[in-house]
This record gives C-alpha cells, structure tokens and sequence, in this order.
C-alpha cells in the first residue's frame, strides 16, 4: 500500500472522525503524534488498566475533543495526572455543581488499576472531611477542564479567569498589547464590554463559525500549552458567563468564557504568523 504508515494513520483518524468516532480519531492522532509510541510502550508496561466512564453533555465532549486536539493531548494521561494530584499532592476538586441539560455523550479513559485503586481508597475519607461526595468521574473531568482551559457553567472563581492557550498566541497578544500601552486585562474588559452592550459579537469571528464548534485549523504540541490568568471587573465576569450560557443555547455548541477572550485577542491583538 502507497504512503507512510503516519500518513495511512492519519487518514484512518480523519475518516473515523467523518463517522463521528471521536474518542477512537483521538487515540490514533495520539499515537503518531510526536513520541506517541511512548504511549503504546506505556501501555504494554502496564500490569493492568480500567476504565473510567464518565458521563457529560455533549456540547461539553465536542469542545473538549476540539481542544485534546489542538494540543495533541491524551485523555488518559491526564486522567492519570489527576489521580496522581490526589494521591500524592492532596488536591481535591471542587464541589461539584449541577450544569446545564441537554444530549448526553460518555467520555472513557483508562487508568492503571493500583493508582485506581489507591485513589478509591481515600475517596470515603475525603469526602467525609470536605462535605461532599468527592466522586473519581469529578477528579478526572475537572483536571481536564482546567488543563485545557475549559470553564464549565458555574465552576469558575467570581474575580478571575483561568484558561488555556497555545504559547505562541499568549506571548504574542502580550507584545501586542505592550506596543499599544495597554494590558490584556484592559483589551479583555473592553471586549467582554463590547460584547455586553451589543457593539460587537464572536459569533462573526471565524472560531465561532467554522463548522459550528469553534473548531481550529492549526495544531499545537501539548507542551505548547499556557496558563493565562487575568482579574476582571467582578460584575463584567458575571454578565459575560451568563452571555456564554445564552450562546451556548443559541449556536448549538459549547460557549465557554476563555471561547470569548480568545476572540476578543485575536481579533484586537492578531495572531503571530505561522
């Protein structure tokens, strides 16, 4: 057969994708990105593995697929990362909220059995001292939101956003906004206020409406992945998540604060060439 066997990989992902076979597109995209064999390795090292099967809506799968994507992330591997802050770092996730109904996908990742079964063993414990049942699913989907960035309804801090950008994006929209005096946090307020009082809307900006997720043409390595955290004006946080649920309703996909502010960025700050 003609072509490398990456090249026949990456057709077999851009086919299982057209089937809407996501989780299935992302595993192979992992392998044949840049050291994903490890991943392969990993696997055949491991004693034994479950699997986690967590149950979200599926603006919520659809905006995390497009953005394990970007980075070339691993489900898994971050699921893993997540059990590890518990057992060895102590985190605990926030109490979990009740979001927004609709269409419910299933998002399934695979974590080594001991480390499972480390973590489940602290669960009761845990939840006793915090109050609130400290469940695996809300573990491993929180760790995920917020390594990509991804505010869920209801689950942010009222004085800041926390999000997730490509690298390159960050520390050019930082040099753009020096050049014109200003701050990111200045340009983002005057967006969101923008957006508030009717002047402008994302949805005439290109990552509102390619093929109506948001999706990105452009593709990032996993450690091309930066914090960015900004204070905002109290009340203009508030108004713009309540904005973001309404559009949500309205465009048929997941509309999440840090989906705005990349908007508000690129198109007041540009983007860095490629």
């Amino acid at each position: 057969m003609a072509g490398s066997i990456r090249n026949r990989l990456a057709t077999a992902a851009s086919e299982l994708k057209k089937a809407g076979r996501y989780d299935s597109a992302a595993a192979v995209e992992a392998v044949i990105a840049p050291r994903g064999y490890l991943l392969l390795k990993k696997d055949e090292e491991r004693a034994s593995a479950s699997t986690l099967t967590i149950t979200i809506t599926e603006d919520l799968k659809k905006a995390l697929v497009d953005a394990g994507e970007e980075f070339g992330v691993v489900f898994s591997g971050l699921a893993e990362e997540a059990y590890r802050k518990v057992r060895d770092e102590g985190w605990i996730p926030a109490k979990p909220v009740r979001g927004p109904g609709g269409p419910k996908a299933v998002l399934n990742v695979s974590v080594d059995d001991s480390l499972r079964q480390d973590v489940r063993a602290m669960l009761p414990g845990l939840s006793e001292a915090e109050g609130y049942r400290v469940a695996e699913a809300n573990i491993v989907l929180t760790h995920i939101c917020e390594e990509l960035g991804i505010e869920r309804p209801n689950t942010g801090p009222r004085e800041s956003l926390e999000m997730r950008f490509p690298k390159a994006l960050v520390q050019h929209w930082t040099a753009a906004a020096e050049e014109q005096g200003r701050s990111l946090q200045d340009v983002v307020e005057d967006g969101i206020s923008d957006l508030l009082n009717g002047s402008w809307s994302p949805e005439r900006h290109p990552y509102f409406t390619t093929e109506k997720r948001g999706r990105r043409v452009r593709s990032w390595s996993e450690k091309d992945r930066q914090r960015l955290w900004l204070p905002v004006d109290e009340r203009l946080l508030a108004e713009l998540r309540a904005k973001a649920q309404e559009m949500t309703g309205q465009l048929g996909y997941l509309v999440y604060p840090g989906s705005i502010v990349r908007a508000i960025l690129t198109e007041r700050l540009g983007e860095p060439a490629e």
